[in-house]
């Protein structure tokens, strides 16, 4: 155990008790949401987007609603552009500091605008959690803590007018006096972020992870980079051991090799990572990896905005509502609700945030757990809605396709299913599935059914792969712009050309 270490762990903890206090205290979920609401229009009223939609005369949420349409990301591209060409107060009163990349649903960029509210609203979020671990999980102050970095593929670039594009490390999220302790007891430092390749990123990970004795925490984003770099230390033992004192490298070793990160790690409490929706399927693997370790399924967070995050012993995440302004819309009615008006069942979030998205449907839809009078409602993420892929009208989503893939029972292997020309390829490490299998499996759906009997879409096919897909996976997205760490797992894809980042397999 590491006294510096639990030192600042406690520094941290206490920074983040009122916090943590605040929110698990009981509260009129209305009433908090209404005086963000109220306050963030106040606060931007004189901007270009305020005055189209008259912030200023609005009084209530109703009055918002009836004034404030519903939007989409491609809504702001027009006000995010005169951001980037050095406009001021076009979204919100406050400059913006940096545009974060995320993909969007039709395979290209969105920029989305980071303001220092919207930084401290991710913090609202942020601090109870770590609260909640620091103070209910026995052990979790006396080490050090792996939080996912981003490795820099390409120059640093900015806008026209100096706006830098991308956060560097995930530190970022957090406030400048918490950055400088996070730092001290990180235990991958932000230097792996210059690799010259995604070789070289894994290798000085590996080495920077295998040297901490203390690691206490994994937080990664998506389950299957945490499974990417254990295979890697696994292939690459004797090179990300080499700088180990003789004793640590020899007990380091025979863990790896025996696939037990478990006993790599010896004071690892836990592993936060997505493990709902498509990134179910991969938690069986770390598992298997760092058996009876806790693994803590992250809430809703997307670059837009922090929606939920859990707390310890409770199944779900539970709706940050000091973080943002939020309304549902019910996959039941249509109709739109209030946080403090859901009951259990199946809605798409819609956010306000201080970062100048009003009324944004962000297309991930929840499942309300549970509610309660006077605290924030338990939530859980199920799935992004609406269309994922679509050719020709055939409407292929990503729930269809993994449950497609559990049909067939080749869900535990590689899978992703993306269009090429006018038919749909399964890359697939799975032996047991045929074209036409697939192609069956497929039919099911009413729409691609459809498109075949049009002859709009040639039968699918399967193609097998081999190597290291999911590492071929993240690379290719990683190329396309997106930060490493919020790549998620996939069993569909509409981006085209696979074929040409993974290794193919000839058929006989």
């Amino acid at each position: 155990m590491s006294l510096q270490s639990k030192m600042l762990n406690e520094i941290c903890r206490l920074l983040y008790r009122k916090e943590f206090r605040r929110f698990v205290s009981d509260c009129d979920v209305k009433k908090v949401q209404e005086e963000y609401l109220m306050n963030l229009l106040r606060k931007n009223a004189d901007t270009k987007y305020g005055r189209q939609y008259h912030f200023a005369g609005i009084k209530s949420y109703e009055e918002y609603a009836g004034m404030v349409p519903i939007t989409v990301y491609e809504d702001y591209e027009p006000y995010i552009q005169s951001i980037m060409d050095g406009e001021d107060k076009v979204l919100t009163t406050e400059p913006v500091l940096l545009f974060e990349l995320t993909s969007g649903s039709s395979g290209g960029k969105k920029l989305i605008p980071y303001t220092n509210a919207l930084k401290q609203e991710f913090q609202k979020g942020i601090k109870p959690w770590l609260c909640d671990l620091y103070t209910g999980l026995q052990g979790m102050k006396n080490g050090k803590s792996y939080w996912s970095i981003t490795p820099v593929t390409s120059k640093k670039e900015y806008t026209k007018c100096g706006i830098p594009m991308g956060f560097e490390e995930d530190a970022e999220y957090f406030g400048a006096v918490e950055q400088s302790i996070m730092r001290r007891i990180f235990a991958v430092d932000s230097s792996v972020k210059f690799s010259d390749s995604m070789e070289t990123f894994y290798l000085k990970t590996g080495q920077k992870l295998l040297q901490c004795e203390e690691l206490t925490l994994i937080s990664v984003w998506n389950p299957t980079f945490l499974s990417i770099l254990c295979d890697y230390m696994r292939e690459h033992v004797q090179q990300v051991t080499a700088d180990l004192d003789a004793k640590r490298r020899q007990t380091v070793i025979v863990a790896i090799e025996e696939n037990r990160f478990d006993k790599v790690f010896p004071m690892l409490k836990l592993i936060s990572c997505w493990a709902d929706g498509s990134a179910e399927g991969y938690i069986a693997d770390i598992k298997e990896r760092f058996p009876g370790i806790l693994i803590q399924p992250k809430g809703l967070l997307a670059t837009e905005c922090f929606v939920s995050f859990p707390l310890l012993g409770e199944a779900g995440s539970r709706l940050s509502i000091y973080s943002h302004f939020f309304e549902f819309r019910s996959l039941t009615d249509d109709t739109i609700v209030l946080a403090s008006g859901l009951k259990k069942g199946e809605y798409e979030v819609i956010v306000t945030t201080g970062g100048g998205f009003y009324r944004y449907s962000m297309g991930d839809i929840i499942e309300v757990l549970e509610v309660y009078e006077n605290r924030p409602p338990r939530i859980r993420f199920l799935k992004r809605g609406g269309v994922t892929s679509d050719l020709f009208g055939e409407k292929l989503t990503e729930e269809f396709v993994r449950n497609a893939c559990k049909k067939i029972g080749i869900s535990e292997s590689f899978c992703l299913l993306s269009p090429v020309g006018k038919s749909y390829c399964m890359f697939t490490t799975a032996e047991n599935v045929t074209d036409d299998i697939l192609d069956e499996v497929l039919r099911e759906s009413y729409h691609y059914n459809y498109c075949r009997q049009l002859g709009q879409l040639d039968k699918a096919k399967v193609c097998r792969v081999y190597g290291e897909p999911k590492d071929a996976y993240i690379r290719r997205l990683v190329a396309d712009g997106m930060r490493i760490g919020d790549i998620k797992p996939a069993y569909l894809s509409p981006k085209k050309n696979w074929q040409d980042w993974f290794q193919m397999r000839k058929e006989k």
